[in-house]
């Protein structure tokens, strides 16, 4: 029955396994061979990428279970929450929004390691004999952050409405 049940899920959502069966396999052949690029902002970049999707990825489940923790209207334990989840959905209920967790992941952790890397670089150049280094690595670590974070937010908040409130949305 459960094998039924996996075949007739491959066969409405083939197009999505298929998108993102192709979107890992570009993003991770990618990172694999970023080891031999010689650009080293690039390879910071896909370095932190990586490092960013792997957190992500990995935290996904305890960040799904407390935000639908924190969105319920009444008070509710992690655990109760937990078995909640499981009877209602099953074991995809807990990864809903991994998918936007992993692309704004990928795409924040190379944006913010590259960006950082640059301006590290440049004003270490610029402004490495005026100051002390610590004030231009601060000056380059807000000014990636403060980029970045219009890069993260939106996948943020796709990531939050999928895991708490989709039954009202129906992403």
């Amino acid at each position: 029955m459960n094998f039924q049940k996996g075949l007739n899920l491959l066969h409405f959502h083939r197009r999505r396994v298929a998108f993102t069966t192709g979107a890992l396999g570009a993003y991770f052949g990618t990172c694999y061979h970023a080891r031999n690029w010689n650009n080293q902002i690039l390879k910071i970049g896909i370095a932190g990428s990586l490092a960013n999707v792997i957190v992500e990825c990995s935290f996904h489940f305890a960040d799904t279970v407390n935000i639908r923790t924190k969105a319920n209207e009444t008070n509710i334990s992690s655990t109760s929450m937990i078995k909640r989840i499981y009877k209602k959905e099953g074991i995809i209920g807990f990864g809903k929004g991994l998918s936007a967790a992993f692309y704004g992941a990928a795409i924040y952790g190379f944006c913010y390691f590259a960006i950082y890397k640059m301006l590290k670089t440049y004003l270490a150049e610029r402004l490495g004999g005026k100051y002390d280094m610590a004030v231009c690595y601060l000056l380059a670590s807000f000014t990636t952050e403060c980029l970045t974070l219009v890069v993260k937010f939106p996948y943020d908040l796709m990531k939050c409405r999928l895991q708490s409130v989709n039954y009202i949305f129906k992403y």
